[in-house]
């Protein structure tokens, strides 16, 4: 009774070992015929990427055409938070983008443009390891030298009628 105990406890784990050994090899097979597409090719060449951050393709988006581009890259890796956060508010002026405005409160979302582009950049440290998310695409036009319009003041707003 003892050893059957010892199989059904056993038994699964090498299942688990076994599984997980399989499709680590399957990555690494020489003698596979898909090519594994290079991570450096998935990515613009204006937004830099800091080292030791990984792109995380299952997360991210690429929508390109001659005329057009869009996207949501996500790097992860074990950065330091600030480190990361210099290192986007250094880079980004060397290649064309103007930082519009940062928030930063525990996490970081930064807004950069240059003309014709929009990127808005997220960066979140959890458990050491740090995300940040790039989003890209096409700068829409301003209306009216962009104007907010204002909020009516409450006597100027007509009485609602039921």
């Amino acid at each position: 009774m003892r050893r059957l105990k010892r199989w059904t406890a056993f038994l699964p784990l090498a299942l688990l070992v076994f599984a997980g050994g399989c499709s680590v090899l399957d990555q690494v097979n020489p003698f596979s015929d898909t090519k594994t597409p290079k991570l450096e090719n998935f990515r613009f060449p204006d937004l830099p990427v800091p080292s030791g951050l990984s792109l995380a393709s299952s997360e991210s988006f690429i929508f390109e055409t001659p005329g057009t581009r869009a996207g949501t890259l996500v790097y992860t890796g074990f950065k330091r938070y600030e480190t990361t956060v210099n290192f986007y508010r250094e880079k980004m002026p060397n290649h064309g983008w103007k930082l519009i405005n940062s928030i930063e409160k525990g996490e970081a979302a930064m807004t950069f443009e240059k003309p014709g582009w929009s990127a808005a950049i997220f960066i979140r440290t959890t458990f050491f390891r740090t995300r940040v998310s790039i989003n890209l695409g096409p700068r829409g036009q301003s209306i009216a030298g962009d104007d907010i319009p204002m909020r009516p003041r409450e006597e100027n707003i007509p009485p609602r009628r039921n």
